[in-house]
């Protein structure tokens, strides 16, 4: 797929709404859109790490999330590498890192939050706060 097709790649998941552990068009969480954007693709993400995710995981790890996503790709250096599109996005919503996106161009990227649907969001100044770090996959 050619670079600038990302973008329109990405409207085909647009208005899926959230689910939680969602792994299907008939709803998504953050990292069920990752697995199926990523997997149209032909790259293949872990599918979780074998335990149910309950609705408040991250109370119990803090540390799951970025455990399981230090597994894939490699880590892109935030201070001396711009974004790009593909790059795998995740952020710190609460006390942990529990929400993930993925790039579609330098300027913004594909997700899905509780109670809402898989969107395209700019990468603003409230995003970049809470932005902790990427991984590149290709």
């Amino acid at each position: 797929m050619e670079q600038n097709n990302y973008e329109e790649y990405a409207r085909e998941f647009l208005g899926i709404p959230y689910r939680h552990g969602g792994r299907d068009r008939h709803g998504l969480d953050c990292l069920g859109l990752a697995y199926l954007f990523y997997k149209k693709l032909g790259i293949n993400l872990p599918n979780g790490d074998g335990q149910p995710y309950t609705t408040d995981w991250y109370k119990i790890d803090p540390e799951r999330l970025l455990r399981g996503l230090e597994r894939v790709g490699r880590a892109v250096n935030l201070k001396t590498e711009p974004l790009k599109p593909l790059d795998l996005v995740y952020f710190q919503v609460g006390g942990a890192i529990t929400h993930a996106g993925v790039m579609v161009d330098q300027h913004s990227f594909l997700h899905v939050m509780n109670g809402q649907q898989v969107r395209v969001s700019p990468l603003n100044l409230a995003w970049k706060r809470r932005l902790r770090g990427a991984r590149r996959l290709i």
